[in-house]
Formats: structure tokens, C-alpha cells, sequence
């Protein structure tokens, strides 16, 4: 999983101060400062928005930064991407690291390596990466699958599926909001059909079944069926419906 672009070299640069509409193409950098459009695919080793800059075609590059909104009709695929926005992406994405906070959504599938972001991150098929740390919300079509899941729990979240070797969900402190929009409540949950993983602990997760090797449920979850294999463990507030060790 995970990009790894290799972007043919190029001179020239790609600069839009203000407002302005521009032909995609091969670059080298792209930076926007204030509102541009971008008409075609484009290549480039570094993009750079502050402001608005909406795409109509398909995008590879080596580093996406984003200060602002940025919105485009095709694929993306990147490096490394820092969002301190809102990012929209009607395709797919592929993206080695994600990172920042706000808004990131991929109306297609989501993959890369790393996601590390504080915000919502939504996918309208799967998010498959190696690592998924969020603090904020999640809104996964499909399957969410990761080797490291570690969620802090702001408000409702859903996903079809949940899989990975090691699973956290925990609900955030209240006291430390991200931002007026991303502020933690205190009947958040998680919505799941299936959660598989070999080392799970859950707080706040409605499921119809949990499969898993050290299984606890925790505070806040209501699960229909818990296959465990090692351990399983119920706290106080939990509501397990039935239980069977395979």
C-alpha cells in the first residue's frame, strides 16, 4: 500500500497570485495564492495552495500542501500530503502520508501508508493504510483496515468494516475541542457491522460482531457477538449480547 510517484523532471513552474485559470501540464512546483483553477492533469514535485484551487483532471505529485479548500474532479496520488483545510477528491486517493487537520474527503478509495490527521477524514469505498490515527471522525463506505488503528473519538463515526492487527477506539476528552466544528460530544460512537482484529479494546462502539484474539469491551459499547480466541474481557457499561471462544 502506499504511493510511490516517480514525476519526470520539469523546469518550469506554475504560479497563480490572485485569480486565475491555468492549463495542467508538467512542473516542477505549483503555488497558488488565492483562487485558481487548474484545467487538465498535472504532474509536479510540490504543490501549494493558500486560498481555493479547484482541479479538473488527474493529479501526481511528490508533496501537496494545502492552507485553504482544494477540490478536484479525478485521482490523486502523492507523497505526502499536509491538509490544514478541506480537501474533496471525486476519484481515488493514494497517499503516502497524510497529515494536518480539517476535512479529507475521498469519494472513491483512500490508501497510502500513514494517516495521521485531526479532523474527519471520510472515504466512500475502503481506507486501507498501515497506520490510521485519528482524533476527530471517520465516515468509511467500505472497509476501514489498517495494522495500527488508533482512534480518539470526537463525534459519530461509521465504517462497514473494521480490520486490523491492533485496534483502539476511545472516546476524546472533552476538554480539548479541535476547533469550533470538531468539538467532542459525549454520546459519540462508532458504528460497525464487523471489527476483526488480533488485539482490540473498544469504548463507545455499536457492532454486530467483534472478532479477535485479547478482546475488551469497553464503556459505552453494545456489541451483538464477541468470537475471541485468547481473552475477552467486559467493563462496566458494556453490553455484550453473546460470547463464544473459537
Amino acid at each position: 500500500m502506499g504511493s510511490d510517484t516517480n514525476i519526470r523532471s520539469a523546469k518550469s513552474n506554475l504560479n497563480i497570485t490572485g485569480s486565475s485559470t491555468a492549463a495542467g501540464g508538467l512542473y516542477d512546483r505549483v503555488k497558488i495564492v488565492g483562487e485558481g483553477i487548474i484545467e487538465g492533469d498535472t504532474q509536479c514535485r510540490h504543490l501549494k495552495c493558500m486560498g481555493t484551487l479547484e482541479m479538473d483532471g488527474e493529479l501526481q505529485a511528490g508533496h501537496i500542501g494545502i492552507v485553504g479548500t482544494f477540490s478536484m474532479a479525478g485521482n490523486a496520488q502523492s507523497d505526502t500530503m499536509k491538509n490544514s483545510g478541506t480537501v474533496s477528491i471525486s476519484g481515488d486517493a493514494d497517499i503516502g502520508v497524510l497529515t494536518g487537520s480539517g476535512t479529507m474527503e475521498v469519494k472513491g478509495h483512500l490508501q497510502g501508508n500513514k494517516i495521521d490527521f485531526k479532523g474527519q477524514v471520510a472515504a466512500g469505498g475502503d481506507c486501507e493504510v498501515e497506520v490510521f490515527k485519528l482524533k476527530g471522525l471517520f465516515d468509511v463506505g467500505g472497509l476501514l483496515n489498517a495494522g495500527e488503528i488508533d482512534i480518539r473519538l470526537f463525534q459519530d463515526s461509521s465504517a462497514k468494516e473494521i480490520g486490523g492487527e491492533k485496534i483502539r477506539i476511545r472516546k476524546a476528552s472533552l476538554l480539548h475541542p479541535l476547533s469550533l466544528f470538531f468539538r467532542p460530544s459525549s454520546h459519540a460512537a462508532v458504528t460497525a457491522g464487523i471489527i476483526e482484529g488480533d488485539d482490540i479494546y473498544l469504548e463507545h462502539t455499536k457492532a454486530k460482531v467483534v472478532r479477535g484474539n485479547q478482546v475488551v469491551i469497553g464503556p459505552g459499547c453494545e456489541v451483538d457477538l464477541v468470537e475471541y480466541k485468547v481473552h475477552l474481557e467486559k467493563k462496566k457499561g458494556a453490553i455484550v449480547k453473546e460470547s463464544r471462544k473459537v
